[in-house]
């Protein structure tokens, strides 16, 4: 049985669409291919004009300095900086700095870029990977550039505002999607199912683990409307549920005997700020607010109940069971009617099932619009509601825009003068490095979660102005100079005082009390610059790019901005093992299903893999083992491909090479 081609794969394959030229027009791989180019454009424009720019929102910061101490100190140095509070805490997270020390090693980009790469493409991965998701199950071209269109237009929403770990993991969970159904008959699937949950355990485990318990919902909803057949749940979803099983066995077994030499806990994953239930109730209240939902509601609501409309038979269509099934996470919300105190806005982005629902919405919208309209004379009325949605999908993009300052280079997460006055820091601290770094940072503010936020975002961003080599002896302490000098916490509230003694005894602990004691004026608001000694020789004054008077200019014109021509070429590369594996992990696989899967397949094999190279050698993610690490997840990938059509030729491999649309 031969495979179907690659371009014939995307094209519509269904009597009903071949008829209409819109239809072949949409379904022609030119237009996949444009619309997410559209994607990429609307994401990642602003980085291709503005050179030097840091990403989007405050979140890069943490992943930017993490990726900096891979590069150059033992890979545990990531789990024994852990800030005051543990603020910096993250266990077992590495899964964004291992990714992003290989865009760095690979493709020779400079420090800002990673972290730009990543929230970019994650927004354009992400729906393309649900777009896909849903075309498999509904070949019509329309349903992939609505769904495509529809989630992409809502990633700028703050619960996908700047949580990378969160989106990052979202991203492997949507391309497990596509294996589901394969698994059930096939191998390779089932591998590919369980590395792709396997590396989301060392992403963010919380959200791994809600989908898992989703995946348990699902089989539990077959076995209801099956008339409690459970041999028939026990083969269709007994693949998938013992991969999951194993996903999450491996991640607990492989964070608590410590896979860097350094044990952690699970509940290092999920640290919520200091605050009160009221302050979560706003959060969660603005978070709606921004979401859109008079317009998006009712297209969640249409999408929802256009699959359920399928009756008996929805329980057995995956995309209806993975559209209806994973908004269980959405539960967590109604923490908010029983005034507990915990971020249950946070559980929008563990499920990306609300935003498929409204990305079916808009088809079904438009594909009744389209019907009708074939009718002529009144029914062109019709096209009303092609205009509609796609206002709606163009307010969303346009109130996200604007709303998370993506295009406001002013917004990032690091601030025009705070790059400047790093910049400058930082060459004069490799000009003469010094034992260790304590950055002073103090604020007027008086609630507990606003003093916890201020002094979490200086603590990250200030580590940019760090060289690599010294992140593991970086530490902050909040509170005034003079009584950092005289080795005491600084009272002005109760919270205050508490964080100020506890990033005392952190920075005594990482830094040592002779470190150079940095007074950053964009990290004081309080701090007179002009009366602070520099005589002793370790206090660093900075303030208009210089350090203690002297000016410090990089010699390059952009120190650190988005460097496209080597993302291009580094990203060819690192693509590559997942192009391998697009036909071991996906049967049948067609343009529509690499656009996503390649590069999802790519970064979770590169990334065990890397987690892997540097627990065997204890060493920094140099060059060298970035490309050896390139290469061995290249011989694997061939390896797994070489199985599978050795397999097929044998007859050896269970199942046919493709799959039913709804199985």
């Amino acid at each position: 049985m031969t495979t179907t081609p690659l371009i014939r794969r995307a094209r519509p394959q269904s009597p009903l669409l071949a008829t209409g030229r819109m239809e072949r027009v949409l379904g022609h791989p030119v237009a996949f291919l444009v619309t997410t180019a559209i994607l990429i454009l609307l994401f990642g424009w602003t980085f291709f004009t503005t050179s030097g720019r840091p990403a989007a929102a405050d979140d890069p910061a943490y992943y930017t300095w993490r990726t900096e101490a891979l590069l150059a100190n033992d890979p545990e140095t990531l789990l024994d900086i852990d800030g005051p509070l543990d603020m910096y805490s993250g266990g077992y997270r590495v899964t964004t700095p291992v990714l992003a020390g290989l865009i760095r090693r690979i493709a020779g980009v400079a420090t800002l870029t990673p972290t730009i790469i990543l929230s970019v493409g994650l927004r354009v991965l992400i729906p393309i990977l649900l777009a896909g998701f849903a075309y498999r199950h509904r070949p019509d071209p329309l349903i992939w550039h609505s769904v495509a269109l529809g989630v992409g237009s809502l990633l700028l929403t703050p619960p996908f505002g700047g949580y990378l770990d969160n989106v990052m993991t979202l991203f492997f969970l949507s391309a497990s999607l596509y294996l589901i159904a394969p698994a059930r008959t096939s191998w390779g699937p089932r591998i590919a199912f369980f590395l792709l949950l396997l590396v989301s355990g060392f992403t963010h485990p919380t959200t791994l683990a809600i989908f898992c318990l989703t995946l348990g919902l699902m089989a539990f909803a077959r076995f209801l409307f099956r008339g409690f057949s459970l041999r028939g749940v026990l083969v269709h979803d007994g693949p998938i549920l013992v991969s999951a099983f194993l996903a999450v066995a491996g991640t607990y077994a492989l964070w608590r005997i410590g896979m860097w030499g350094v044990p952690a806990s699970l509940s290092e994953a999920a640290l919520p700020p200091p605050a009160g239930a009221d302050f979560f109730k706003t959060r969660l209240n603005d978070w709606l607010t921004a979401m859109n939902p008079a317009v998006n509601g009712p297209l969640f609501l249409i999408g929802a109940v256009g699959l359920i409309a399928a009756g008996r038979r929805a329980a057995d269509d995956d995309l209806t069971r993975v559209a209806i099934g994973w908004l269980a996470p959405l539960i967590g919300i109604l923490g908010v009617f029983a005034g507990v105190a915990y971020p249950y806005y946070r559980f929008f982005n563990t499920t990306t099932a609300w935003l498929l629902l409204i990305g079916i919405g808009v088809f079904f919208i438009a594909r009744y619009s389209f019907d009708i309209s074939r009718r002529g004379g009144v029914g062109l009325v019709a096209l009303i509601g092609v205009v509609a949605v796609a206002a709606v999908i163009f307010t969303n993009f346009q109130s996200g825009l604007s709303n998370s300052g993506w295009n406001d280079p002013g917004d990032a997460w690091m601030k025009a003068d705070e790059h400047r006055d790093l910049d400058a820091l930082r060459l004069a601290l490799a000009e003469d490095p010094p034992g260790g770094v304590v950055f002073v940072v103090d604020t007027a503010i008086e609630e507990p979660v606003r003093i916890y936020g201020f002094a979490k975002r200086a603590g990250n961003v200030s580590r940019y102005g760090v060289p690599a080599a010294l992140q593991d002896r970086t530490a902050f302490y909040l509170g005034s100079v003079d009584d950092y000098l005289a080795n005491r916490a600084t009272d002005r509230s109760d919270y205050y005082e508490r964080l100020s003694q506890a990033s005392l005894e952190d920075a005594n602990a990482v830094a040592g009390r002779d470190a150079a004691v940095v007074i950053a004026e964009v990290f004081n608001e309080e701090a007179e610059l002009a009366g602070i000694s520099t005589e002793d020789g370790r206090t660093l004054v900075v303030t208009d790019s210089q350090v203690n008077g002297r000016s410090f200019i990089p010699s390059t014109a952009d120190p650190g901005g988005f460097q496209w021509a080597g993302a291009l070429l580094g990203g060819l590369l690192m693509l590559i093992p997942g192009l391998l594996l697009l036909r071991w992990a996906l049967p049948g696989a067609g343009l529509v299903d690499a656009l996503g899967l390649v590069p999802a397949l790519a970064a979770s094999l590169l990334t065990l893999v890397g987690m892997g190279v540097l627990a065997l050698g204890k060493t920094p993610l140099t060059s060298g083992r970035a490309w050896a690490i390139l290469i061995v997840g290249a011989v694997i990938s061939l390896i797994a491909l070489g199985a599978s059509f050795f397999a097929r030729e044998r007859g050896l491999a269970r199942g046919s090479l493709s799959y039913p649309a709804s199985s």
